[in-house]
């Protein structure tokens, strides 16, 4: 696969592009169908695939206090891209010189000129170009008048409903982390690295690895049944994320000691090893239940027993 980043930085038009357009946050089943739909169109027309992305979101940079948190860093985006069979994938930086672009502009000096495109392929809601102007019966237009055809995929429906990544954000910002798979095509994954902690989960039994997280989206506090990855390596376990209510002393707020703000700690049956600094992807499987005060350690151990058996990990 060939990564472009820059909206200059086409130097060479793949041979016969077939083309999709979009975000691709979270990389939806919706997602999988376009792009593997360009990918076989491309293969069938002997050309090349080009899946275009865009980063940051462009509402960070147009509405930023109603910008949705990413459910996934750039990086996996452009692996989940690649492993669906794209050829090309071209990160457009979005700034707002970039906004400004219209939606003929954008077909005329990306699609036409610069790919020399054969086919575009979107779904039905597609819009595009200065404040989403662009519209797919504007893309047909002018497909027409430039000589590409346009290919418009219906939506997966999951549920009764299409799939759709407001749809998979909202599913993760309630905890259905299993509902939230169904859209997905896999789990719901969260990214982080591995740091030091207060060593309590080791004095309780139960040693846990601390995972500072990346500024995605995050499902509520609760525990939940993982899988942890790093280095090629899996690994089960419970994560809990919250604020460990067990351990605030009468009367104190997650906001007095920086160690009670938001943590992500994670027990792994069964691991030998020092994780200590190693960048780590965590699948959500299952949740389990909500994060709770408990009257005493020891009644927070028999809790974390009873969640190891629930989620057949004892």
């Amino acid at each position: 696969m060939r990564l472009i980043i820059g909206r200059n930085a086409v130097r060479r038009a793949p041979r016969r592009a077939v083309v999709t357009i979009g975000m691709f946050d979270g990389v939806h089943v919706g997602h999988q169908r376009l792009i593997r739909t360009a990918a076989r169109l491309a293969r069938r027309a002997g050309g090349r695939s080009v899946v275009i992305t865009f980063d940051p979101d462009p509402q960070q940079v147009l509405a930023p206090r109603l910008a949705q948190p990413r459910l996934m860093p750039l990086a996996r985006r452009v692996e989940h891209i690649r492993a669906l069979g794209a050829d090309v994938v071209w990160v457009i930086p979005f700034t707002r010189a970039f906004s400004t672009v219209s939606a003929e502009q954008f077909v005329c000096g990306l699609l036409v000129k610069r790919l020399r495109v054969l086919r575009v392929v979107v779904g039905p809601s597609f819009a595009f170009g200065r404040a989403r102007r662009g519209t797919v019966a504007l893309l047909r237009r002018l497909a027409q008048r430039h000589g590409f055809r346009v290919v418009v995929v219906p939506p997966v429906i999951r549920g009764g409903a299409p799939v759709s990544s407001s749809r998979v954000r909202r599913l993760v910002r309630a905890g259905a982390v299993e509902e939230a798979r169904h859209c997905l095509g896999r789990p719901v994954e969260l990214f982080g690295t591995v740091v030091r902690g207060e060593r309590r989960g080791r004095l309780l039994g139960f040693p846990t690895a601390n995972v500072r997280l990346v500024n995605t989206l995050l499902p509520p506090a609760g525990v939940y049944h993982v899988r942890l990855r790093q280095a090629g390596r899996w690994s089960r376990g419970l994560m809990n994320l919250g604020v460990r209510p067990t351990f605030l002393k009468r009367g104190q707020t997650p906001q007095d000691d920086p160690f009670l703000s938001l943590v992500c700690e994670v027990h792994l049956v069964g691991f030998r090893g020092n994780l200590y600094g190693s960048s780590v992807r965590l699948e959500l499987l299952q949740r389990l239940r909500a994060e709770r005060r408990f009257g005493s350690p020891a009644a927070l151990v028999r809790q974390i027993r009873r969640d190891l058996a629930r989620a057949r990990l004892a």
